[in-house]
């Protein structure tokens, strides 16, 4: 059973995992889109991309400490298909939210990356299940 303190401590380190990968996120979508001129829905596709690779190892083995390797690649199925499911969505409402709102595409981008992370900790807790844990 989790303690409130060992789900807080999760939590700051999803976030603190996650960071890198959104760091990696925003460079690629500011840089692309500001200087050398590629669209944005495009740059954002790339930095998600970034995002996703240095997210995987992180998650499973530091926020949610799953040590076990023979459900890795079950895992890593799991995560990607998360991950495209979030790309797909991103990638849309980003375009509605700029072209239909009016957003500014960063404005709109910040706001999405809230919502994504949120359901990233909750389905990447389920997808890193210690196996162990449930016994």
């Amino acid at each position: 059973m989790r303690t409130k303190t060992s789900r807080l401590r999760q939590v700051v380190r999803f976030c603190v995992a996650g960071a890198a990968g959104v760091i990696a996120y925003y460079i690629a979508l500011y840089g692309l889109t500001e200087y050398l001129g590629v669209w944005y829905v495009t740059s954002a596709l790339v930095g998600f991309t970034l995002n996703t690779g240095m997210n995987f190892t992180l998650q499973k083995f530091w926020t949610f400490q799953n040590k076990e390797k023979h459900m890795v690649g079950r895992q890593l199925v799991l995560y990607i298909a998360m991950t495209v499911s979030f790309l797909v969505g991103n990638a849309l409402f980003l375009y509605l939210m700029v072209e239909y709102l009016h957003m500014w595409y960063i404005g709109a981008q910040v706001i999405l990356t809230v919502v994504i992370s949120i359901l990233s900790f909750i389905i990447s807790g389920r997808i890193f299940k210690n196996e162990r844990r449930l016994a």
